[in-house]
């Protein structure tokens, strides 16, 4: 196995160990106390189900060979569509704080976006990865690839889940520019599409207002809407250095809102202090460090897209929950990669560690999953800028 490869499980792997022992400190108590989960290890059990099935899902993805997915990039992306419009369905999808984002089977709820994300990445680094010159004209790279990926963010803000969107867009518009798209196409679009949203969701979505409100001032109200901010900070500020101890916290004690989910970076920073938060943030950075890694040593175009995009959605998503939860940024519930509860999160994030790790092994090989590198796409890496005409 590649020596990028082995590193990236290794740190993915120490993430999410912490995230199920962090997990547990959070939950214990909680669901212990309740009478609708009576247990205290309920939330533990029910992420390790999905920590196994993300291990299963690694496996497996990391033996497929990557050119697979590029081959069968349209259907993979009619699958992630067509999951995105079951939301919808009634008795299908499930409506939860007013947004219907989750599909339930069995009793467990699955989230569609999660994996809109590698569909989406898989479509787009295709279509990109196939012809780079085409990616330099408007009407037959711009305009379909953004169409797309506006088809599929679409969707998804009408959940409504705004934040996952505009992140996938984020991502996707990096993963675009690196292939070549002209900067003289995409920044016209881009403040075009910036200014429509921000006035809609100013003028249109009193949740986006109010939440813009609490992160201002928080001080105003401070038992409603600048509840968790304050929370999350005081977590943070009375952790110090080395922490009250595993365990021995107590904003998760009903203080803080969501400690096992989106604001699970406080509890660690409130148990293990400014050390234990700088060994996640490490580790995170480590992850991004064997991801690019992999991604330099691509033997093909669509490789080093994917790798790029796949390495991208972890370490940027880790960069908001944090700046989130560190009142740098307005509240939007983005969970902490590998380490918050939520099943389809560590699902398909370890699933797209498998992919990376696919690719890595490929380079090592010197050749690309069909054969040598010359009979894959027709460049080992896409230009990193484009030019403005």
């Amino acid at each position: 196995m590649a020596r990028h490869a082995v590193f990236l499980i290794g740190f993915s792997l120490a993430l999410v160990a912490i995230g199920l022992v962090m997990l547990y400190s959070a939950t214990a108590v909680m669901a212990e106390k309740s009478a609708k989960y009576n247990d205290s290890t309920w939330f533990l059990k029910r992420q390790l189900v999905w920590v196994l099935l993300g291990v299963g899902a690694m496996v497996i993805t990391a033996r497929v060979p990557y050119t697979f997915w590029e081959k069968r990039r349209l259907p993979v992306l009619i699958g992630a569509l067509v999951l995105l419009g079951l939301v919808f369905v009634p008795h299908v999808g499930v409506s939860l704080n007013a947004a219907r984002r989750w599909i339930r089977v069995a009793g467990w709820f699955f989230q569609p976006s999660e994996a809109a994300k590698i569909a989406i990445a898989v479509f787009l680094c295709g279509f990109a990865a196939k012809d780079p010159e085409r990616m330099k004209s408007f009407f037959k790279g711009f305009v379909p690839a953004f169409g797309i990926l506006g088809l599929c963010c679409g969707m998804i803000i009408v959940e409504p889940d705004v934040g996952t969107s505009v992140f996938i867009a984020g991502v996707m518009t990096m993963m675009l520019v690196v292939s070549g798209v002209r900067w003289v196409q995409l920044l016209p679009f881009v403040v075009g599409a910036g200014c429509i949203a921000a006035y809609y969701a100013l003028s249109h979505t009193e949740h986006v207002q109010a939440r813009l409100q609490a992160w201002l001032h928080p001080e105003r109200d401070p038992l409603g809407k600048g509840h968790q901010i304050i929370q999350s900070l005081l977590a943070l500020g009375s952790g110090g250095l080395m922490g009250m101890g595993l365990g021995q916290g107590v904003s998760k004690l009903y203080f803080l809102p969501e400690a096992h989910s989106d604001f699970i970076f406080p509890v660690i920073g409130q148990e293990m202090g400014f050390i234990g938060t700088t060994i996640v943030v490490l580790l995170y950075m480590c992850v991004g460090l064997a991801g690019y890694g992999i991604m330099r040593r691509a033997k093909d175009r669509f490789g080093f897209l994917l790798a790029f995009s796949l390495t991208t959605y972890i370490i940027l998503q880790a960069a908001m929950n944090v700046a989130v939860v560190t009142a740098a940024m307005p509240t939007k519930g983005i969970p902490l990669p590998f380490v918050s509860a939520g099943g389809s999160s560590v699902l398909f994030t370890l699933a797209g560690i498998g992919m990376l790790v696919n690719i890595a092994n490929a380079s090592e090989r010197g050749t690309c999953p069909d054969g040598p590198v010359v009979s894959c796409s027709p460049e080992a890496v896409p230009a990193v800028t484009s030019s403005p005409a």
